[in-house]
């Protein structure tokens, strides 16, 4: 996933130093729900920026009225990039931060978001932990440490437990824990993640989980077809530009790595409409 550092909105110049808490390593002032903002534009206003970084590398995302918050799914997919460029000391610390960060639930550990969303809040995601277990077992595997993968799969187990729905003859991907809407990113991205993470554990439970999404994913992608665009979710209208690029790009890595047919012809189709 790209990180951006798009602006979406402005403040007054008065908390310009909330945000600098923040950056030196104060995310509690984000937590506590103020509206935190960047530094660098006039000083009678100020640009709030989209994605943050802490002093750990935890990522906070901008959310009109409840200010930054930590957003797990980007934190593991800073974990992700940070794996893929081979940076030991950063994964080991980054991983670490992250698994301070979790919420047991028994043998289940999860990662909660603090704000309201359409829902009761705390939440979780079934997307994140999804990427929480790809991210931590290959960074266990970067830096040689099984406990990494040992909470990788107790990521996992959240996932299996409270954030998977049937559908379509196999399992949907429950993005947002409070609701069951059927949302092809969290999908495609989640079947990717998790045959990452099935790979290094080797767990029969993993495989099944694995082929359940691929299930669900084939039988249900003609209905997310609106010619040469897709949707966002299933039975809703058209993505945007942003979903439908990122839509395009998952269809080119799965087409890559599994030979059925609609997979390539689907995103040969929808690529075609990208400006």
């Amino acid at each position: 996933m790209a990180f951006r550092l798009g602006t979406v909105g402005v403040a007054s110049a008065g908390l310009v130093a909330v945000a600098a808490a923040l950056l030196t390593g104060s995310p509690r002032v984000a937590a506590a729900g103020t509206d935190v903002v960047w530094r660098g534009a006039p000083a009678t206003e100020v640009t709030v920026v989209a994605d943050i970084e802490d002093s750990d590398g935890l990522v906070y995302r901008y959310y009109p009225s409840y200010g930054y918050r930590f957003q797990p799914l980007l934190s593991f997919a800073k974990l992700n990039e940070a794996v893929a460029a081979h940076r030991a000391a950063v994964v080991h610390h980054l991983a670490s931060t992250l698994v301070a960060r979790g919420v047991r639930r028994g043998d289940a550990l999860y990662w909660e978001y603090d704000f309201p969303y359409g829902g009761p809040v705390p939440w979780t995601s079934g997307f994140a932990q999804a990427v929480a277990a790809q991210a931590l077992s290959r960074a266990g595997v970067l830096v040689a440490d099984r406990s990494l993968v040992r909470v990788a799969d107790a990521a996992f187990r959240a996932l299996r437990r409270t954030l998977l729905m049937p559908l379509g003859g196999g399992t949907w991907i429950r993005e947002y824990g409070f609701t069951h809407q059927a949302i092809l990113n969290a999908q495609l991205q989640s079947l990717i993640s998790l045959e990452s993470y099935a790979r290094i554990v080797k767990s029969a439970g993993a495989r099944r989980v694995v082929a359940d999404l691929e299930v669900a994913a084939l039988r249900l992608l003609p209905r997310f077809d609106l010619g040469c665009w897709s949707r966002y979710e299933l039975g809703g209208g058209s993505a945007d530009l942003h979903y439908h690029t990122y839509h395009v790009e998952l269809l080119r890595r799965l087409s890559s790595r599994h030979s059925e047919p609609i997979w390539r012809r689907t995103y040969l189709r929808w690529s075609r409409c990208l400006p």
